[in-house]
């Protein structure tokens, strides 16, 4: 019995350390896949997490058009969950609603091919994926 509790607590553990790669995984700079306004050589952005309260926060280098049409060089997310390959966000201040009425939530899911990431919604089904960015910097995590 006494083996046993090592090996539970390591897998207990492990969703934990899948969680914090994921935030490892994701931070650098970015640009986007399909805008050139926003590509990495023309307005790159900068992905970060706060720990404490949790959030995603988004930075620019020149302020960019909001969700809303407003133009912002930040923007800052709740982190809502996450697991090995994506974070599970809602934005802060959104007025954007689901068909439901509810603000939505995003899913930032992690791409391999090219390095990136794009965006889905826990409203939309998970083959759909907008807004692909594609990692700037050379420091790209390999694990």
């Amino acid at each position: 019995m006494m083996r046993l509790l090592p090996a539970l607590a390591l897998a207990l553990a492990t969703p934990a350390v899948a969680e914090t790669d994921v935030f490892a995984r994701a931070a650098g700079v970015y640009g986007s896949a399909v805008d050139p306004a926003q590509s990495c050589q023309s307005n790159p952005h900068r992905l970060g997490f706060l720990a404490s309260p949790p959030h995603a926060i988004f930075t620019w280098t020149h302020p960019a058009a909001s969700p809303s049409g407003d133009l912002a060089d930040h923007a800052r997310y709740d982190i809502l969950g996450a697991d090995a390959g994506s974070i599970t966000l809602r934005r802060e201040g959104d007025p954007a609603r689901t068909a439901d009425g509810r603000q939505p939530i995003w899913v930032l899911r992690l791409t391999q091919a090219p390095a990136g990431y794009c965006w889905g919604r826990a409203d939309w089904p998970v083959v759909r994926c907008i807004d692909p960015a594609v990692r700037c910097d050379d420091s790209a995590p390999t694990s």
